[in-house]
Order: structure tokens, then C-alpha cells, then sequence
């Protein structure tokens, strides 16, 4: 059945204005680039290894690290990162339901933040750097407090706080050095 409303006639119109062929107007070219002859680029899906690696040429391409510090003891993927206040630390935490702290200039490991049953997905220390949390997909915020002034080897398990599972936690800590605040923001799915 036909329809009279004007707004399907234009649409009509319009879909065989756009079967026509279309073609490049020899002015609106800015440059011509030839194609190197008898080479066969494949395009994405008709890359068969389905390595992304693979130049045009099917020479690997070679990328260069150019970090300053690299940390491996993750296992998995890293999806937090916090820089302590003043020290030359960080912590970290990853896929592999670990927290690290280490040290950005050597990369070595000073301590491993155990106690997740799943993904660490966010680090932080607190305003002076006496202590840490690391928050994970299992619902759990764990506090750590450093023991001593020597180094920072030495940290001592405070608390944890247990939200509901697959929580997506952010913590805060005040600028009180007591006064620990934390929230945390559970999302539906």
C-alpha cells in the first residue's frame, strides 16, 4: 500500500537520487597516489594469520620501548597506577588480583598487597603517603599503614571493607592523616 505523506515521497526521491553513480569531481583531487605495481595489500579481514603485527610487506612491525622504568611482576593486565606524594614509589594493581608497591627508579618490588579474589582495578595512597588502598572487582577496599620510617618494605594490613561483588570502588583518603574516608559506588548490570 502507497503512502501519500509527504515525507515518505521525499525519502523515496532521495533513495533514487543515491543509486545514481557518483563520481570524484577531477578539481576536489589534491593529490594522486599510484599503487606500487603486482603488490597485493590485504585488507583487515582478509588477513588470515590475524596478527596485527604484519606490515603491508608481512615484515613484523618492530615497536620501541621507551619507557624510563618498566614493573613485570603482574601477571596479567595493570589497570591502576598511583605515584606516592613524595617518595619515588608507586603502586599498582592488576588482572591478576594483586597490588604492588615498588620502586619506579629500579622497579623492584618492595611489597605485594595480597588479598583480592578478584581484579585490583583501583590504588591510591593517602595525602603524606603513610598509607595505601587498593579496591577490586570482588567488592573488597583493603588499607595498608607503613610500619617504620626507615624504608618503605615494611607495611602492616589495616582494614577491608566488603561491598557487594562486582563493585566498581573509588576511595578518597582526607587530608586529616587519622581520618580515613572511603566510598563506594556499586553498578548495575
Amino acid at each position: 500500500m502507497a503512502s501519500n505523506h509527504p515525507d515518505r515521497k521525499h525519502d523515496a526521491v532521495a533513495d533514487e537520487e543515491n543509486d545514481q553513480e557518483e563520481f570524484i569531481d577531477p578539481n576536489d583531487v589534491l593529490v594522486e597516489v599510484a599503487e606500487d605495481e603486482g603488490v597485493d595489500y590485504p585488507m583487515d579481514e582478509d588477513d588470515e594469520d590475524g596478527e596485527h603485527g604484519a606490515g603491508p610487506s608481512g615484515a613484523d612491525i618492530i615497536y620501541e620501548d621507551t619507557s624510563i622504568q618498566r614493573f613485570t611482576n603482574h601477571t596479567n593486565s595493570v589497570f591502576a597506577v598511583a605515584v606516592h606524594p613524595s617518595a619515588q614509589i608507586a603502586v599498582s594493581g592488576g588482572e591478576d588480583d594483586l597490588g604492588y608497591i615498588w620502586d619506579y627508579t629500579t622497579g623492584e618490588e618492595l611489597v605485594k598487597l595480597t588479598g583480592h579474589t578478584d581484579s585490583v582495578t583501583h590504588v591510591g595512597f593517602n595525602h603524606d603517603g603513610e598509607m595505601v588502598a587498593t579496591g577490586g572487582m570482588d567488592g573488597k577496599v583493603r588499607v595498608w599503614k607503613r610500619v617504620g620510617k626507615e624504608d618503605f618494605k615494611k607495611w602492616t594490613f589495616l582494614t577491608e571493607l566488603q561491598g557487594p561483588d562486582e563493585v566498581t570502588v573509588s576511595f578518597l583518603f582526607l587530608f586529616q592523616p587519622e581520618i580515613l574516608g572511603l566510598t563506594s559506588d556499586c553498578c548495575s548490570g
